[in-house]
């Protein structure tokens, strides 16, 4: 049973919001980019694999949680890009989405990458995070009294990964391998260790623990571009609103859906509440009216009295 979906993360988003509103003459500009291209690789990744669970038949009672979020006694962040729970085992997998031959030093915890130009790269083991992450459900188990082999793998989503002998012993394979990993899992750790019902609780309480943690990027909110942006302009233009409509300033083109988008992206800067006078700061509207008149047609919850009114952006804004 897929207990929890993958969505897009608050990184991604909020690096989606950056490319829109950061000028390009911006000296983080190219910097941004980058990280965005990557996290944007690495969420494709993710749905590859994804998308290899669909299509696994699993016949033994099971729970699918896909990047959950959890944090520990002492404030540890243990994010799991899958938890596949059953009542034999449970399975942690860590996705990489990683393009060129993969050396692994043991010795130094270390990934190398050596792309086909001949630039090397290095990275943190990934088998140092997921164990950390078996340790971390380990003690989950054993607090609520249950007792089941906790393992781990780390899958590759991309076929253009090339694994060196280092890897040979490692748990480690590309993502085409996974329903057989699943079906070996089952041969190895045969014996039950949780009733159906045991597992759909402690299953339900990981859920409940998931703490999404919104990620915050080192730059100045004051050096975004602020307002509802054209994208048929590639965001460079605001839009003005006039007798009922969005209108860019450049192109001419209407656009009301422009508003949603902006006040998202108001959402990941400033939080979910937005008062009159931010209203019409943000979108460079004179009239506290007009500001009034939109803000009740979008039919927000609100907070405070009259005079400290608070318009709550709900977080399922757009679809």
């Amino acid at each position: 049973m897929l207990l929890k979906i993958r969505e897009v993360s608050s990184k991604q988003l909020t690096l989606e919001m950056i490319e829109r509103r950061l000028p390009k003459s911006h000296p983080k500009s190219t910097y941004y980019q980058e990280m965005l291209n990557r996290t944007r690789a690495g969420y494709a990744g993710e749905q590859r694999v994804d998308q290899e669970w669909q299509e696994i038949y699993l016949e033994q009672c099971h729970y699918l949680l896909h990047d959950v979020q959890l944090k520990a006694e002492g404030g540890a962040i243990h994010q799991m890009d899958t938890l596949y729970m059953s009542r034999n085992f449970v399975l942690i997998v860590e996705i990489k989405n990683i393009v060129g031959r993969v050396e692994y030093m043991e010795d130094n915890h270390q990934f190398i990458r050596i792309t086909s130009d001949g630039k090397v790269d290095g990275f943190r083991s990934p088998f140092d995070q997921v164990k950390r992450h078996a340790r971390f459900m380990r003690q989950i188990f054993q607090k609520a009294g249950y007792h089941i082999p906790i393992v781990y793998m780390i899958v590759s989503a991309n076929p253009k990964m090339i694994m060196s002998a280092s890897l040979s012993a490692q748990p480690i394979i590309h993502v085409s391998g996974l329903a057989e990993k699943v079906e070996q899992l089952f041969l190895r750790h045969s014996e039950i260790c949780l009733s159906e019902k045991d597992l759909k609780h402690i299953a339900e309480h990981i859920l409940k623990k998931h703490e999404p943690k919104q990620w915050l990027p080192d730059i100045d909110w004051g050096e975004l571009r602020k307002g509802a942006l054209c994208s048929q302009c590639e965001f460079q233009y605001a839009l003005q609103y006039s007798f009922g409509k969005w209108r860019c300033s450049n192109c001419q083109r209407t656009d009301n859906e422009s508003m949603l988008v902006a006040l998202k992206d108001y959402q990941l800067m400033m939080g979910n509440n937005i008062s009159n006078a931010q209203f019409r700061t943000f979108f460079d509207i004179d009239s506290e009216r007009v500001a009034y008149y939109l803000l009740k047609k979008l039919k927000f919850k609100v907070s405070g009295g009259k005079k400290n009114r608070n318009y709550v952006i709900p977080a399922k804004l757009i679809d």
